[in-house]
């Protein structure tokens, strides 16, 4: 192994580690069931196996869940930014109904055909609506 395949793959797992930490943060914030974290993170619903990943703070080792935990933080970035001197509005966002989401919120938005591919495209279209929000301001 080359000593910049090494680096890479030291930092890949430095960037799981703190999107694992983040990930499990921000979903206990928010309130999240076992149900909603299994569909952000791309997974069937597995009581035992959503439990060993958040005692240890990870997600599954995978380029899919990353993007997944990268989109939730791009998320909450935007509405702490959004709403600065409001956690109440920010933690309760995502399980507010929105006509932007056909008056769903935009967890059941997200979570409309389960934790499959369809599911990371609604969380990027999430963050990619907060992130037009943000920058119109």
């Amino acid at each position: 192994m080359t000593k910049s395949s090494k680096n890479t793959r030291d930092r890949s797992a430095e960037i799981q580690k703190v999107l694992g930490k983040a990930f499990w943060s921000i979903v206990e914030h928010y309130k999240l069931n076992q149900r909603e974290q299994a569909v952000l993170l791309g997974i069937n619903y597995n009581r035992t196996r959503l439990s060993s990943f958040k005692e240890g703070f990870s997600i599954p080792d995978d380029p899919d869940k990353v993007l997944r935990a990268s989109h939730l933080v791009g998320i909450h970035k935007s509405l702490r930014i959004l709403f600065p001197h409001n956690r109440k509005v920010v933690y309760g966002w995502l399980k507010t109904p929105r006509k932007q989401f056909n008056n769903k919120s935009a967890m059941d938005y997200i979570e409309v055909g389960g934790p499959d591919y369809e599911s990371l495209m609604r969380l990027a279209s999430v963050r990619r609506f907060l992130d037009q929000v943000r920058v119109s301001g």
